[in-house]
């Protein structure tokens, strides 16, 4: 019986052996790795911004692309459907790594041709947004005015639509 058991145990081993050299070698001598697929490459967004012990980050999204990534395609502000795109700010503090919910963002948007857009964010599950309308390529400026824990900060970004 007793050997029985370290027959049985000697096999288990042995499978157990020979099945990692097979997956170890599975991997390798199969000629060049396939190169990688193409990325679509997305637009360069702004380096986040520190402000008085809070990360601000800004994403700047096409309204289309925003609305793929939303459960029935719903936009928080119906009125926002309508802007061409999207930006999308988060608000960390520094500190404890929270995300923070409980601000007030207002912007003033200016395009390359010194046109200017203002509006509020609202909070959306995870980040602030607002819709806007980028008119064309060029250089935006984006300056945030953040009210948030009895203290007003602000943070300016800047964003090249190609």
């Amino acid at each position: 019986m007793e050997g029985k058991i370290m027959g049985g145990m000697l096999i288990g081993l042995l499978w157990i052996g020979l099945s990692g050299i097979a997956a170890a070698q599975h991997g390798h001598g199969h000629g060049p790795a396939p190169a990688p697929a193409a990325k679509k490459v997305a637009p360069q967004e702004p380096a986040p911004v520190m402000a008085e012990g809070v990360k601000v980050t800004l994403e700047v999204m096409s309204m289309g692309d925003h609305l793929k990534h939303i459960p029935g395609g719903a936009a928080p502000g119906q009125a926002d459907r309508g802007q061409s795109h999207s930006l999308m700010v988060q608000l960390q503090d520094v500190t404890s790594r929270e995300i923070l919910s409980d601000a007030r963002i207002s912007f003033i948007l200016t395009g390359p041709s010194g046109q200017k857009e203002t509006g509020r964010m609202v909070w959306s599950g995870d980040h602030y947004g607002a819709g806007v309308t980028l008119k064309g390529k060029g250089k935006y400026e984006i300056h945030l005015q953040i009210e948030e824990g009895g203290m007003s900060r602000q943070a300016k970004f800047s964003y090249e639509m190609k």
